[in-house]
């Protein structure tokens, strides 16, 4: 399994009003969509996010405007177990 750093960009965004956290993510996932999917289920946070008639969502998941508010990058750090299941390991809340 991999390690992937997830880190936020541009926190100006107005999609950034939608996340509660908006630091640095590590996750364990065998590939990036799912270390995004990962961060998206851990990371979310039940409030009202409507603004007018759009709904706005944290910016962790995978579609092609979160790849211009989210780098995800492989990592190799030892601090973190590469094998095991697909999980956030940081922020470890």
């Amino acid at each position: 399994m991999a390690l992937w750093k997830l880190a936020p960009i541009n926190l100006d965004h107005p999609r950034w009003e939608a996340g509660a956290y908006k630091g640095t993510v590590i996750v364990r996932a065998p590939n990036e969509t799912a270390a995004r999917r990962a961060a998206t289920e851990k990371l979310y946070m039940p409030m009202d996010r409507s603004v007018g008639n759009l709904i706005r969502l944290p910016p962790w998941k995978d579609d092609p405007e979160d790849a211009a508010l989210v780098a995800v990058t492989p990592i190799e750090d030892d601090r973190y177990e590469a094998e095991g299941p697909t999980e956030v390991l940081e922020p470890a809340y």
